[in-house]
């Protein structure tokens, strides 16, 4: 997050959508998986201006591993359309929504990624792992 006096730019991620009949192209199940979009945006007064940089991700819910999905398909499951994704559409990536840290880097109570250095979560206060 940066802020200069009352303006920001913040990186946010939302679940869009849950898909319940999701085929893992990791471990072969057909379980549920989390749509994920990820984005930058610039903010006036905490009020989103205008966003930039959106990727989209589905995570299985059974192996919690994370692929990454085409922005076409992204925008078409975000719109509510019934969209199928299949073996192809799905590009395994580290767990990492973009970012390069390990899940020990993640607050274990609010969930925000947090810098490796911090010992204590900036967003909550709760003890880093």
């Amino acid at each position: 997050m940066f802020f200069i006096g009352i303006f920001g730019i913040e990186n946010k991620a939302k679940e869009i959508k849950i898909i319940n009949n999701f085929t893992c192209k990791s471990c072969n199940r057909l379980t549920i998986g989390r749509v994920i979009k990820h984005y930058e945006f610039f903010h006036f007064f905490f009020i989103p201006i205008f966003k930039w940089n959106e990727k989209y991700y589905v995570e299985c819910e059974s192996c919690k591993k994370i692929f990454s999905i085409s922005k076409e398909k992204g925008r078409l499951i975000e719109k509510g359309e019934n969209i199928e994704l299949t073996y192809w559409d799905l590009n395994e990536i580290n767990n990492t929504y973009g970012y390069d840290y390990n899940i020990n880097n993640v607050c274990n109570n609010c969930g925000k990624v947090v810098d490796s250095d911090y010992k204590y979560c900036p967003y909550c206060g709760y003890k880093i792992k």
